[in-house]
């Protein structure tokens, strides 16, 4: 080998430079045309990635976007197949590169390297597109320009994470400056290798799927409401003007319209507005994305005053982009972007948008101006949604509603990673994403996502810390020692669901740091694990309204023992065991469930008043303010309290009467409290099912079509976590969970009593993911008394067969053969068969 190898398939602008103040990055177009000699090959696949993100473009279409949004430690690249954009003779390729500055906190959920650049390399250089691949590697012989009109935004007040959001300002009618694109050359040898360890995807493409707008609101424009719905809302108008017809509407020179714009649901789209290419600049529009309309908020972004989201009298308040009009473009300056420049032009923002209702505000210069609409694309993560239920009988009313709403925000917080929020942050946090992945994994079966996240979550690991961040990837390092703790869970969680333990084994010694540096803060006095307080490490618990503005209980801050962090961290403990025997480490998941024994018992002593989990130490807790649910939750599922006293405790600290004594658990926690429900048995989690989701419905109830992040601060109004629905009508409702690691066995026990009929369908992967399956279950009332309950598991694979645990109220457990269609009677009188 030679003493040194380079890598010079990445290319770059030559003149490209971060020393600006105004803009969180900015835009780098490429383009080349290269000749195909002869008719169009079967295929011709590049690998493409950039750094930060790109869209290719091949004779004006789109033909790809991304990359998937990773980490210096495994970046992506696509395989992108651009043969069916290509035709005989010239073809033209452009690529526009957005590249966030690297020496700024600016754009935090998107990871960048020390410098910018696009990387082309031919995946086949074969002779059905050999000449044609040596022209479209990346290098000298593309042009490259900087885009000098937009500026992503960091001036919005409503953004602080993502600073996608664009001014386009043309102050003068100057074209781009091309010139010949620079080669990076990086050593690969000796060790030393580029910025961006490369990796294929490992998820599939996102999902497009054109969307219409549903209707309009306070219009203020000289031009009747009519018009504006022809082009906008796609309803024809029988009155409609001469201003309007299917081809677009005119706008007035010097005329001012604003019009306020709702989708049938909040959504993530990509966007395009189209106009009429004028024959002089000087028009201008905004847009601001909003998820409701409100009162002026009290905190911008963090704290709003939100009621009915569909009350018109209120305002819109969210991030905006701004875009001034070129009009007829120089010569030799049209980006072939899309198709019919030359008479269309067409502002699309890069990054795409979350909304619900959008405020468009046309501003006409000296030159009439046709405007054509808006195209709505829908862009998510491609779930399958195999899962489906239905409910019948008197407490049924809504459930349909709350599944169907739960359904549509999971999928709007799927992209490239799970997000907290798209509105917000895109940002994939640890605790967020295990709750959003056993959805997942109920809802479709599907667990690619899920793979690639807990990879790029332990790739995140911090060895001077001895955490993993709180969320990964991102570009600023956030440290909360519980979320790393979430983490393990979501590992043992893929154990339960796929028993995949090659898998997981390369996740040990990570797991292992984490458990070791809660264990390497065990105070030896009292046996429990004392909160580190420094700069770098957040203690988050909640966002509770007592424990404001960091979410934090005060006791724990007081003493610097926190119960839940214990209660956590002995939960975690246990899960770890899984995990280790799964590796075949008994030994270590022994010695795992040693200490998790030991927090438990200290729990017990220190933190116990007799009837209660104390927040911190229980012989200093102050009553007024040291009790939460969350800690009698936690006591419960970390195994400090079970049986009746568990359920009794559980049952006083929810109950209405005590909502002044016990801080209450947020939104993100319901699905944790609903965990201690079904744990402590004795018919609790029945009893208390139905008025449990009061909250959610009072968001129906207020024209939410998304679950909203929490009830204190409402600062989104689409947030993955508050979807438990899915998880409590598959995995408790109908009780299909699995009874051996993958599937390799499964176990039905309905609640027959939250529903006097109920059908479900719930996916699986079975034996470690050779075999695809779905549970059905159903039950419905069959005579005065009786319930008659039917179990079908329909395998993808016929030859494979798994035993099928059957729990009914009064029966002994049935253990049948999943090839048999099976049928049972109940009687709620007698509990028999």
């Amino acid at each position: 080998m030679a003493a040194e190898q380079f890598d010079d398939t990445w290319m770059w602008h030559p003149s490209f430079t971060e020393e600006r103040a105004d803009t969180a990055g900015l835009f780098v177009h490429f383009r080349r045309d290269v000749v195909l000699d002869g008719e169009r090959p079967g295929s011709m696949k590049l690998h493409v990635t950039a750094d930060t993100r790109y869209k290719l473009y091949v004779n004006s279409q789109l033909a790809s976007f991304g990359p998937v949004k990773g980490d210096l430690a495994m970046w992506f690249y696509d395989e992108v197949d651009i043969a069916p954009y290509l035709i005989p003779g010239v073809n033209h390729v452009r690529v526009l590169v957005l590249r966030f500055f690297y020496a700024t906190s600016y754009a935090a959920t998107f990871p960048r390297g020390p410098v910018g650049g696009l990387r082309i390399e031919p995946a086949d250089w074969g002779e059905s597109g050999g000449s044609l691949a040596h022209q479209l590697r990346g290098g000298p012989a593309w042009e490259t320009a900087i885009d000098p009109f937009t500026i992503l935004r960091i001036d919005e007040p409503e953004d602080d994470f993502l600073h996608t959001y664009e001014r386009v300002t043309r102050k003068a009618r100057r074209g781009l400056e091309w010139v010949a694109a620079r080669s990076h050359r990086f050593q690969k040898s000796t060790g030393v290798m580029p910025p961006w360890r490369l990796s294929p995807r490992l998820i599939p493409r996102m999902a497009l799927q054109k969307a219409e707008f549903k209707s309009l609101h306070n219009v203020r424009s000289a031009l009747p409401l009519a018009d504006w719905e022809v082009v906008l809302v796609a309803r024809g108008a029988e009155d409609r003007s001469e201003h309007s017809s299917r081809g677009g509407l005119l706008l007035r020179a010097g005329s001012s319209h604003r019009i306020d714009i709702e989708a049938p649901h909040h959504m993530t789209a990509f966007l395009r507005f189209r106009f009429g290419r004028s024959s002089t600049a000087g028009s201008k529009m905004s847009v601001r994305y909003s998820e409701s309309y409100e009162d002026t908020p009290v905190l911008v972004p963090y704290l709003r005053r939100k009621a009915h989201r569909c009350d018109h009298t209120k305002s819109l308040f969210g991030p905006v982009d701004f875009y001034d009009l070129q009009g007829d473009a120089p010569e030799g300056q049209l980006l072939g972007h899309h198709k019919g420049e030359e008479s269309c032009e067409i502002y699309a923002p890069f990054h795409f948008r979350s909304f619900r209702f959008l405020q468009l505000s046309i501003d006409v210069g000296a030159s009439d101006l046709l405007f054509e609409g808006v195209d709505v694309q829908e862009a998510h993560y491609p779930l399958d949604v195999l899962a489906s239920i239905h409910a019948a009988g008197p407490d049924s009313a809504g459930t349909d509603k709350l599944w169907s709403t739960s359904v549509r925000t999971l999928v709007n917080c799927m992209h490239d990673t799970y997000e907290d929020c798209p509105f917000y942050e895109q940002l994939q946090y640890a605790m967020d994403t295990r709750s959003t992945i056993l959805f997942t994994y109920y809802l479709s079966g599907d667990d690619r996502l899920a793979r690639q996240a807990m990879l790029q979550l332990r790739d995140s690991f911090q060895p001077g810390v001895g955490l993993t961040a709180s969320r990964a990837p991102a570009h600023k390092t956030q440290v909360i020692p519980h979320f790393s703790l979430f983490w393990v869970a979501m590992l043992a969680d893929h154990w339960t669901f796929f028993g995949d333990a090659a898998f997981l084994a390369p996740f040990g010694p990570v797991v292992d740091a984490v458990l070791g540096y809660f264990h390497a803060r065990v105070d030896r006095d009292l046996g429990l694990v004392a909160s580190e307080d420094r700069d770098g490490v957040w203690n988050f618990v909640d966002w509770a309204e007592p424990w404001r503005p960091y979410g934090i209980p005060p006791a724990a801050v007081r003493t610097g023992i926190s119960t839940y962090t214990n209660n956590l961290y002995a939960y975690a403990l246990g899960r770890a065991a899984e995990i280790a025997r799964a590796a075949g480490r008994s030994g270590l998941a022994e010695e795992y469930l040693d200490r998790a024994a030991s927090v438990v018992q200290a729990l017990r002593t220190h933190c116990f008043d007799g009837s209660f989990f104390t927040d911190s130490l229980a012989s200093g807790a102050d009553a007024a303010r040291d009790y939460s649910v969350h800690n009698q939750v936690w006591a419960v599922l970390s195994g400090a309290a079970s049986g009746p006293a568990a359920r009794d405790m559980l049952r006083r600290c929810l109950s209405p009467e005590a909502g002044g004594r016990f801080v209450q658990a947020s939104i993100s926690m319901a699905f944790y409290t609903l965990r201690a429900l079904s744990a402590v048995g004795g018919g609790l989690y029945d009893e208390l099912f139905h008025g449990f989701w009061a909250p959610w419905r009072a968001q129906l109830e207020n024209g939410a079509t998304t679950w909203e992040e929490d009830a204190v601060s409402h600062r989104s109004d689409c947030h993955a976590w508050g979807s438990a629905p899915l998880y409590e009508l598959t995995a408790e409702v109908a009780g299909v969970r699995p009874a051996a690691p993958g599937w390799a066995a499964i176990c039905v026990e309905p609640r027959l009593g939250l529903f006097p009929e109920f059908k479900a369908v719930v996916p699986m992967k079975a034996v470690g993911g050779s075999s695809t399956g779905l549970v059905h279950v159903s039950w419905r009332v069959s005579s005065p008394g009786e319930q008659s309950v039917a179990l079908r598991v329909h395998m993808t694979n016929p030859s494979v067969t798994v035993p099928v645990h059957v729990k009914l109220p009064g029966q002994v457990v049935h253990v049948l053969d999943s090839s048999r269609a099976m049928e049972f009677v109940v009687r709620s009188s007698q509990g028999e068969c």
